[in-house]
Order: C-alpha cells, then sequence, then structure tokens
C-alpha cells in the first residue's frame, strides 16, 4: 500500500484522461495524440476489457466510453442517468469471475468501479450500514453533517470489501497476475475549512480532495515483484497522472521517451510538487499543500 499518492484532478473524467495515458498537468491533450494505455497492452499483445459499474449514458461520460470503446470486450452494469440511485460494485464481481477465465494467454481486465461517489447512502446495501454516530468525529458538527459522513466511510468500507473480493478472486486462480487498485481522486467531507465544506472544488483545493488510496497486489511468481519489495517506494510522493510508467515497469514495458523519474517504483524515481488545478487555465496552477 502507497502512502502519498495523490490525484492531479478533483473530476473522474478529467484525472482519468490523465491517468489512462501519456497526458499530464503540464500537457493535459497528449491523451489525443499518444496511445493510451490501453493501445500500449493491446501492442504488448494483451487482450483488454473493460467492466464498468459507472454510468454511461451521459454527456460528461463521453471521454470514458471513447477509452472503453478502445478495449477488445466491453461490460457495461450501470444504466442510471443520474448518480442518486443504486447501483452496487458487487455486480463487477462475476462479470470479473467470468473474465478471468478468458482462454487469452495474456488479458488486462480494466474494472471501474462507482466507489464512493456522491451521494455516498447509494453507494452501499444495507449491511454495510455500519457507521451511525458521531463516535471519532470532530466535535460540534451538525447532525446532517454526521449522518454523510458516516454514509462516506460505510461507502468506503464497501469499496474495501469489494477491493478485498476482486484480489480474492485474482488469487484463487492461481495465475502469474498482478492486481492494482487507485482512485482517480478524492472528496472532502468536512475534513477542512472548518469543517464547513462537502465536495470538491479544483479552485479552492484541500487535501483530501486529491489524497487517494493506491495498492498493488501481486501473485507469488509475478516477474517485477522484486521492484515491489523495495519498502522505500511506500513512502515517495506521487502523481497518479504518471500511473502509466509505473504500470509500464510492472508490465514490463519499455519503449522510447519512458521515463523512469515517472514509476513510483523506479530506482531512479525523482520525488517532485504535486501541481493541481486546472490545465487549461494557468492561474489557477498550484502546488497542493501536503502535511
Amino acid at each position: 500500500m502507497f502512502k502519498n499518492v495523490y490525484a492531479s484532478r478533483p473530476n473522474t473524467i478529467e484525472s482519468l484522461e490523465q491517468i489512462l495515458s501519456f497526458a499530464d498537468q503540464s500537457q493535459p491533450d497528449l491523451y489525443k495524440t499518444k496511445p493510451t494505455l490501453i493501445a500500449m497492452m493491446k501492442q504488448a499483445g494483451y487482450k483488454t476489457f473493460w467492466i464498468s459499474n459507472q454510468q454511461t449514458l451521459t454527456a460528461r461520460n463521453t471521454i470514458l466510453t471513447t477509452f472503453a470503446k478502445q478495449t477488445d470486450k466491453q461490460i457495461w452494469l450501470n444504466n442510471a442517468r443520474s448518480q442518486n440511485s443504486y447501483s452496487f460494485d458487487e455486480k463487477v464481481l462475476d462479470p470479473f469471475s467470468e473474465t478471468l477465465k478468458d482462454t487469452a494467454e495474456k488479458k488486462l481486465i480494466i474494472v471501474h468501479l462507482i466507489g464512493s461517489h456522491m451521494s455516498y447512502k447509494y453507494r452501499y446495501p444495507k449491511s454495510f450500514d455500519y457507521f451511525k454516530d458521531s463516535k471519532n468525529l470532530y466535535a460540534g458538527l451538525s447532525e446532517d453533517k454526521i449522518q454523510k459522513i458516516n454514509e462516506y466511510d460505510n461507502a468506503i468500507r464497501y469499496n474495501d470489501s469489494i477491493v478485498y473480493d476482486l484480489i480474492q478472486r485474482l488469487k484463487s486462480t492461481n495465475q502469474h497476475s498482478m492486481l492494482t487498485f487507485f482512485s482517480d481522486h478524492g472528496d472532502d467531507v468536512y475534513d477542512s475549512n472548518n469543517h464547513e465544506f462537502q465536495g470538491r472544488n479544483e479552485y479552492s483545493p484541500t487535501l483530501p480532495m486529491y489524497a487517494v488510496p493506491f495498492i498493488t497486489w501481486s501473485s507469488k511468481d509475478w516477474f517485477t515483484n522484486d521492484l515491489l519489495r523495495n519498502p522505500e517506494i511506500l513512502d515517495r510522493q506521487y502523481s497518479n497522472a504518471d500511473f502509466i510508467y509505473t504500470w509500464s515497469q510492472l508490465m514490463g514495458i519499455t519503449y522510447k521517451g519512458f521515463d523512469h523519474a515517472k514509476s513510483i517504483v523506479s530506482s531512479k524515481f525523482k520525488d517532485y510538487p504535486i501541481i493541481v488545478g486546472n490545465p487549461y487555465d494557468a492561474k489557477s496552477l498550484k502546488k497542493l499543500e501536503i502535511n
């Protein structure tokens, strides 16, 4: 589990435009002109799959559909038009297991969870309604804020269970395999600004909007496990906008232009500030304050 990873943008579409390509805050349009991570994996001989519990029938998600359709097979599980609807991520589990049975020698399976996107109360079944009181929360919060925080924590707890289940299903195949999980962005749920703000605002950034989980599990025989055994990599400050470089190295894929400095597992990694903001509005760009 990496402890110091951050998103560059606080929204799904804009964040994934960078994560799934060579685009970053300094060159945000490279996803249009250079190969995507999916194209790279296909060129390396992988059969590619996209399993999604994110909405697809919205104008905002058009670019995600464009990315997804680069894969060889897509499985869409959420046809809701509103985010305020129930579509639990456990939907992805059986399609994931079925995809693991595909006879292709090399497979890339992208599982796009809805995770803990607002509204949080729609993200978990009643059996995961675990947090219900103000224990260990900030003093003086209103009942409405306490409820929102508990709903968010329940959504995170449910998300953890889904990731655990995905790992166990992959592990049970005894295949030469690796799974990486990360969030595309965070959420500020009354953590900052005197506990008055909930959500995301690129023009008023706070750390919780950008801090994200980033974990990797691999089978004992994974051929780049030596890179993951270095304990120093776990505390490196990293932007998931550069994920394609880390992924390439863990996959053993090399190419002209590969930048070791941008791979969190590389011995040549270079620490750098996390720049957040809208890259099309230079005045909004700033260094993320990390305590």
